[in-house]
């Protein structure tokens, strides 16, 4: 039966109650939630280990605080149905462009079937030489900060890969 990964990322809040309520319901339902970092606060992370325990994965963003960096690295592998996924933000920061190349290139070496990363705020999904790249966009509902809509991702592993955003409505 294959696996349902909600990924979310850049989410930048104070509070697990600015999460969308669309987001949260998706994240009861998945089998698995990763965030991609830029968490916000500190209460975030800890909401989302206390939903899902052992089946959250995180890693830390370039606006992350020290406590948050304690508890999740900045790059981490998954691995889910001998599919392997690659998690980043990337922690650096650094300007939008050239996102993917920066991040593809964290996992050159480690035969990833998957990246999944943020930062960008932009959701996007991609098959580039084999390895699926996803983005799955900002997740806060102010439109003013990076003008993307509130999106997340949803990754299928089974025998395949499927990889999808969804927007939130309001």
């Amino acid at each position: 039966m294959p696996i349902t990964i909600v990924v979310i990322g850049d989410t930048h809040a104070t509070s697990f109650d600015k999460i969308p309520e669309e987001m949260l319901q998706a994240i009861l339902e998945a089998d698995r939630v990763i965030h991609v970092g830029d968490y916000g606060s500190s209460g975030i992370l800890d909401n989302l280990v206390r939903l899902k325990g052992s089946r959250f994965r995180g890693v830390y963003g370039n606006t992350d605080s020290q406590a948050i960096r304690d508890e999740v690295p900045a790059k981490d592998i998954l691995e889910i149905e001998g599919k392997r996924i690659g998690i980043t933000h990337p922690a650096a920061g650094g300007p939008s462009e050239g996102t993917e190349r920066r991040v593809m290139a964290l996992f050159k070496d480690d035969n990833v079937d998957v990246v999944v990363y943020g930062h960008t705020h932009d959701p996007r999904v991609a098959h580039l030489g084999g390895v699926w790249l996803v983005s799955p966009g900002k997740g806060y509902l102010e439109q003013s900060y990076f003008g993307s809509p509130t999106t997340f991702a949803v990754l299928t592993i089974g025998e395949d890969i499927r990889a999808e955003i969804r927007k939130i409505s309001r």
